[in-house]
């Protein structure tokens, strides 16, 4: 899919629900986001040598989106994040989510079973351990009332074009109080190939003309504000039991 841009206003994809897909927040539904990462120590004799990995184009998973149009706030991302990811577990504090936009965006890698994978945080930056065939996936949840941009980038690689990563790109639409759960390459308005760890002269970087290796082990996320007048933030709904949930609910910021 092209990149299709105009004078302030990019293309983004809403995804629908469906196997990939954007929710609006379910009225009160606990979800596996919370507001304080989970951290704890970790304690691992240093790798001999990293093991490179890329990420594979994967089977093809169901995916629906629509196009919208919106005009972003300002040009500049509102927050950048990368994570590098290998074969090794590095050394450092675990986490299970990272906060960005001031902790407007909780953000975290799933394994194939919609689990959270820990991820490693040191002087180095971030980190994520993976396993050659094993499959991942972005996932995005809003604690805000704004409407985000959500540009993500795997080896170097726009999800959604699979060009080489770039501001000027359009991305996936996060809505308020929103989910965003990205499960691979974009192929169609329907259908995604799954984000499989992999060997890297079998990675999708090291095979596509657009890709350079150079990036491989990489993936990249920049947040835009977007305008978005037809958001409707959807109002909490009733519990019978509010006091049962037994832990600390995420914020949910109106500013």
């Amino acid at each position: 899919m092209n990149k299709i841009w105009w004078p302030s206003k990019w293309l983004f994809l809403v995804l629908l629900l469906g196997a990939c897909s954007t929710q609006q927040r379910p009225p009160m539904v606990a979800t596996e986001s919370v507001t304080m990462a989970e951290v704890k120590a970790v304690a691992v004799s240093k790798p001999r040598a990293e093991a490179k990995l890329g990420t594979g184009w994967g089977e093809g998973v169901a995916s629906n989106v629509t196009q919208v149009n919106l005009r972003r706030v300002s040009e500049r991302p509102l927050a950048l994040q990368e994570i590098q990811y290998g074969a090794t577990v590095a050394q450092g504090r675990a986490l299970k989510e990272l906060m960005l936009a001031q902790g407007r965006i909780g953000m975290a890698v799933l394994d194939g079973q919609g689990r959270k994978m820990t991820l490693t945080q040191s002087a180095q930056g971030i980190r994520l351990a993976g396993k050659n065939g094993a499959r991942y996936q972005l996932h995005y949840q809003n604690h805000s009332n704004k409407t985000y941009a959500i540009l993500a980038t795997v080896d170097g690689l726009d999800v959604m074009n699979g060009q080489p990563g770039s501001f000027n790109s359009g991305g996936y639409v996060l809505p308020p109080y929103g989910r965003l759960t990205i499960e691979g390459f974009r192929k169609s308005d329907s259908e995604v190939a799954a984000f499989r760890f992999t060997t890297l002269n079998n990675a999708y970087v090291a095979n596509t003309p657009a890709g350079d290796v150079v990036n491989a082990g990489l993936i990249g996320t920049a947040v835009f504000e977007l305008y978005d007048p037809a958001a409707k933030a959807q109002p909490p709904k009733g519990k019978a039991f509010p006091a049962e949930n037994g832990y600390a609910p995420a914020p949910q910021y109106r500013d």
